[in-house]
């Protein structure tokens, strides 16, 4: 199979260095911009099936992409939504990092009240992988994501551990496409950016 991940494009709430998690933010002027260009590069690639985060910011961008693709069927799920960030949803990075920087606990395992871990997002996100490859292995598949989401899936394609997710961390659309077939993963383009 060949498989499109793409990151969402750029929110208010990225733009002010506030942690999303859940929250149902919404793209920018610019984020419009950055999913009609990231539709361009895609434009001619023969996505079957889509599968989005259910929060507006990735199927926004989701769905700019399959104007291009009128036939392609769309799955929403809440499977692929960013990380749930409890009571740090709404607050700046800078506030959560105060927090952090007194705790010793590896970010991945780290459980913000009333949110969910990184591994719990890993735990998620992998099995739900593994499906999409089963039942889609002669297709193009399109995943709209987030970035916990997206650099969880990325380290494990490329046989790495969770603790390695921040090596795999994607900007606003970037692009990953990879090729599947049995065990062996070839990838075509890694977080890439240069639409932009």
């Amino acid at each position: 199979m060949k498989l499109i991940i793409v990151r969402h494009g750029e929110t208010f709430e990225n733009l002010n260095k506030i942690s999303q998690g859940h929250l149902n933010s919404q793209l920018t002027p610019k984020g419009i911009e950055q999913a009609k260009k990231v539709s361009q590069i895609l434009k001619d690639e023969k996505i079957v099936i889509a599968f989005s985060s259910d929060l507006d910011r990735a199927l926004n961008t989701c769905n700019e992409i399959l104007k291009f693709h009128t036939d392609t069927k769309l799955v929403k799920t809440s499977i692929l939504r960013e990380q749930a960030k409890g009571i740090f949803e709404g607050k700046t990075r800078e506030e959560r990092n105060k927090i952090l920087a007194n705790d010793n606990t590896p970010f991945h395992e780290w459980h913000p009240e009333g949110g969910e871990r990184l591994i719990d997002v890993w735990d998620k996100v992998i099995p739900f992988l593994e499906k999409i490859k089963k039942d889609h292995s002669n297709e193009t598949a399109l995943l709209v994501s987030h970035g916990g989401p997206i650099s969880c899936i990325l380290a494990y394609l490329h046989d790495k551990n969770i603790e390695n997710f921040r090596d795999y961390l994607p900007e606003n659309t970037a692009i990953s496409i990879v090729n599947i077939k049995d065990k062996k993963i070839e990838f075509h383009t890694l977080n890439c950016a240069q639409h932009l």
